[in-house]
């Protein structure tokens, strides 16, 4: 049933409560192009999207995910200068992009895009809505229009935050079994307050190494620091992305008598997996990958 619906009133919940048309529209018995007609003939401003939520805070975990994602690909923008900043994030394994859109959701005004190339993977991509929030990180963040790392963003760090770090920009060397982390973007001097951060929060050392291009540097570290960091940040993942984040039985050097057993035991489907990873002291899947890389296809 239609409600009356006077300028008072809809002054209050459009301004006041902040309700969407579509949600005015609902509660009144109208239609939202109904409401939106009669708001422009009682002269009240639209709102914008940060406005209806501009009294709406970070929760803990937002700003966490944020501040590590930002060491990453993510990244602030502005379009103007007296414009409020949103979060881009842009990535190919649909998963993990889905993973961070459940967690900034609240200020998500759209779904998950498809950017398709030819001959390129898909990239999967979302922008949060501009708010006061991430403006306030912006500035905290970003100096002349670069990321550049400082104390009072390190500071807000936490495992949460080093996750979604490694996660986006880390890779492990199939030789050295070492672990890297993408960080051209930033001075070798932005890298030293980190790698203070690292050492001084979490006992992690680290190494500055020069990136194949040019001027760039990657943060190296060694498997015993390595090991340190997973065990950080290993409750913090989902499925597609638990590959990356390996115990210390997925790394140690393999010795020939192990090679030799598993050539014996590898049986395929076959495999008496209770017994192999017994005698190995690996996991499943450190074995299934070793079986592959030496071609063993069971009898």
């Amino acid at each position: 049933m239609k409600r009356q619906l006077s300028k008072n009133v809809l002054k209050r919940e459009y301004l006041v409560n902040k309700l969407t048309s579509y949600q005015i529209a609902k509660k009144y018995g109208c239609t939202a192009t109904w409401i939106n007609v009669l708001r422009k003939k009682c002269n009240i401003p639209a709102l914008k999207r940060h406005e209806r939520k501009e009294d709406m805070p970070l929760s803990q975990a937002q700003k966490e995910y944020i501040y590590g994602a930002l060491l990453g690909d993510a990244c602030l923008k502005k379009n103007t200068d007296n414009s409020n900043a949103y979060l881009s994030i842009g990535q190919i394994n649909l998963q993990y992009v889905k993973w961070q859109y459940r967690i900034m959701k609240n200020f998500v005004g759209s779904k998950i895009k498809i950017y398709r190339k030819q001959g390129r993977s898909n990239l999967y991509y979302f922008d949060t809505i501009s708010h006061p929030n991430f403006t306030k990180i912006y500035y905290l963040v970003y100096s002349k229009g670069r990321k550049r790392i400082n104390n009072g963003w390190i500071r807000n760090l936490t495992p949460l935050s080093l996750a979604f770090w490694y996660l986006g920009d880390g890779s492990i060397t199939r030789s050295t079994r070492q672990m890297r982390i993408s960080t051209e973007s930033f001075s070798r001097e932005e890298l030293k307050l980190l790698q203070r951060f690292l050492f001084k929060k979490w006992g992690i050392t680290t190494e500055i190494k020069p990136s194949p291009a040019k001027g760039k540097f990657l943060m190296l570290f060694h498997a015993k620091e390595r090991d340190k960091f997973f065990s950080l940040i290993k409750q913090y993942s989902i499925p597609t992305m638990t590959y990356k984040i390996c115990g210390p039985s997925n790394w140690k050097k393999w010795q020939r008598g192990e090679i030799k057993y598993l050539g014996q035991n590898y049986l395929g489907r076959g495999t008496n997996w209770k017994r192999i990873l017994a005698k190995l002291g690996r996991t499943k899947s450190a074995v299934s990958r070793k079986a592959s890389y030496l071609g063993l296809t069971g009898r």
